[in-house]
């Protein structure tokens, strides 16, 4: 399935980008281009989906779907899905992750989750000596802030958090892979989490397939913690999971200071970034602020107008819409790229 990923992505792309570009799409890059390749060209489900995927699993995984017939890659790192390819992406499911809306976090509330469990599982054996299963010390400190804000030594705590953990995960939005997956990665008192290899083997599935089933998971569970009104420990253990602004933070701050009032030029001097760095900033909120005007960057022209030429050629090429309108900058046309995108997506929702 993650190479039927890698296959979507490229197709989505249609012949317009690198080799590269689903890596740093998988990756979670926050480079101006990959986000507006994400946003573009609707790919956010998988933004960040592995953040720490190794180039050299990537090339593994390209170079097996070369042999496999799926795809090629010309002399200028553009590839191209084959007629099997296409054929194989017919079997690739719909997916439910949302990797823009959590950007890797949702790896954290897991964490969070197991130790929580583990913790309390000790507790209700009257076990309190254990490895915690979670090494990280700022997990650590968050679950013992979390637990000694309750009563969690006693009967009823550890029924109420056992209880909204088993009405989530009851979820119809969940398939009984995902809860088998979530359930054999959790440690308790003389239960030790299963290992990726170990349900591999058991799954018969390969490691990072069941990985990405597991975020699946994570996602949709998270979502149901955000919906059902009827929890009360989840929802403060998944606090801070979800990214509550669709700006990369560096974006942020530059966004914050530009509704102040502060000018391009000036926002380039006070942040002492890049021009380009900034540009990538006033792209970002071109995306994903539907209320944000690129005018003041095109004078008195009827943006209107400019937006559909640059739909009308279908491509989101810069270089090839640079010849066709020669005389815009390239960040004028991501500008509009960005703008035009936003519509398309708007209506279409």
């Amino acid at each position: 399935m993650f190479q039927k990923i890698i296959l979507h992505i490229i197709d989505t792309m249609n012949e317009e980008r690198t080799i590269s570009a689903p890596f740093h799409i998988i990756r979670g890059k926050r480079s101006g281009q990959t986000i507006q390749d994400v946003k573009s060209y609707g790919l956010t489900k998988y933004f960040s989906l592995f953040p720490r995927l190794s180039i050299q699993i990537y090339d593994q995984n390209i170079q097996q779907m070369i042999q496999s017939g799926w795809l090629t890659i010309n002399d200028t790192a553009i590839p191209k899905i084959t007629i099997l390819g296409k054929q194989k992406l017919k079997d690739l499911p719909i997916l439910k992750l949302n990797g823009w809306l959590f950007r890797g976090n949702e790896r954290t509330f897991f964490q969070r989750l197991s130790l929580v469990t583990q913790t309390l599982s000790h507790v209700k054996a009257k076990s309190l000596s254990f490895t915690p299963v979670q090494k990280d010390e700022k997990i650590q400190i968050w679950v013992r802030q979390f637990l000694k804000s309750f009563p969690y030594k006693s009967d009823e705590f550890i029924q109420s958090y056992y209880l909204e953990i088993m009405s989530c995960l009851k979820s119809d939005n969940l398939s009984d892979l995902h809860v088998s997956i979530l359930s054999h990665r959790l440690a308790g008192f003389e239960v030790s989490g299963v290992t990726w290899q170990q349900l591999s083997n058991v799954l018969n599935e390969e490691q990072i397939d069941l990985q990405i089933y597991f975020y699946e998971g994570l996602h949709i569970l998270l979502d149901e913690i955000s919906t059902n009104k009827s929890l009360v420990l989840l929802p403060k253990m998944s606090e801070g999971i979800k990214s509550t602004t669709p700006l990369t933070d560096s974006a942020k701050r530059t966004a914050d200071l530009y509704k102040q009032g502060y000018s391009f030029e000036q926002l380039i001097s006070m942040r002492q970034l890049k021009t380009s760095t900034i540009e990538d900033h006033f792209v970002e909120m071109a995306l994903n602020d539907p209320s944000f005007s690129i005018q003041i960057f095109f004078g008195k022209e009827d943006l209107s107008i400019l937006i559909q030429q640059i739909k009308n050629q279908r491509t989101k090429k810069l270089r090839t819409l640079k010849e066709i309108f020669p005389l815009y900058s390239y960040f004028q046309l991501r500008l509009l790229l960005a703008v035009g995108g936003a519509q398309i997506d708007s209506k279409s929702s």
